[in-house]
């Protein structure tokens, strides 16, 4: 990646004056690791000639170390020294006890923006001759891989047992709980299936004009209904909407018991480096 500019929790770097930069290396960017690395459990039989696949899981999250300095655009050769003040400003927005979103500005192709990460930096001086004049940045992430952009996906169904398409556009294959807003166009039983996962996510007792929400990855299932409130958590039957691809197939197949209207939130995984 040569970025020369990034964004972390709502902020620019170039907001501070600054910009990514290279100091001795031919890079701006350099790859902490590969990422997305799966590592395999497995058992021998057969006194070793063969290992059979017992499980699989990714073991490290994503990081990277990289540079940054004054813009020389904006300062004079004078005013390229980092003051406390500076590395303070900077310290404060980047070194957080928190993963917060983080993108970068790709040099080459400054219109495509690059994988998202839920990231947080550690901050380290370059100085010369007792003056700081640019910081190295390492970042830590808690994803072997990146997400891409928000993406909100509104289905409508006209009538009872309607069906909708929804295509998956995660690299991951597998399953996906995506944030779920519904609302309610009838009263009774609403059930949404998926054709891909098999899900069959079921609510009683809904009623006409009722919004539900469901948060996700967190699985929390709300009603902005006062009357349905009460009975919700004996009215849910716990499966958790999903949808999911395979590596031949992403398109989904929704079904819905009532007419409704769903909204589908999610950020894909994009299996990307750094």
């Amino acid at each position: 990646m040569h970025a020369y500019n990034f964004e972390y929790d709502g902020q620019l770097l170039s907001d501070f004056g600054f910009v990514v930069c290279s100091f001795g290396t031919s890079s701006g960017t350099e790859n902490g690791n590969s990422g997305s690395e799966i590592s395999f459990e497995t058992v021998p039989v057969q006194m070793g000639k063969h290992f059979y696949r017992t499980g699989t899981s990714y073991k490290s999250c994503l990081s990277a170390t990289f540079q940054i300095c004054k813009n020389p655009d904006l300062y004079s050769e004078e005013e390229m020294i980092l003051s406390e003040d500076d590395f303070r400003r900077l310290s404060r927005w980047l070194n957080r006890r928190e993963y917060l979103w983080f993108h970068g500005f790709d040099w080459c192709t400054p219109e495509v923006m690059l994988p998202w990460f839920r990231a947080s930096f550690t901050l380290r001086r370059i100085e010369t001759d007792s003056d700081t004049i640019g910081v190295e940045l390492k970042m830590t992430t808690d994803s072997p891989f990146g997400y891409g952009d928000l993406v909100t996906k509104t289905l409508t169904f006209e009538s009872a047992n309607d069906t909708a398409a929804f295509r998956d556009q995660n690299d991951e294959i597998g399953d996906t709980y995506p944030e779920l807003t519904v609302t309610c166009g009838a009263s009774g039983t609403l059930t949404l299936e998926d054709d891909v996962t098999g899900c069959l996510c079921e609510v009683e007792n809904c009623v006409n004009g009722e919004t539900l929400h469901f948060t996700g990855e967190t699985m929390i299932i709300e009603t902005d209904s006062v009357t349905h409130e009460a009975t919700l958590a004996n009215d849910f039957n716990y499966e958790f909407f999903r949808f999911g691809n395979t590596y031949d197939n992403r398109e989904n197949i929704i079904t819905a018991s009532m007419p409704c209207t769903v909204v589908i939130k999610y950020r894909p995984i994009i299996k990307n480096t750094l």
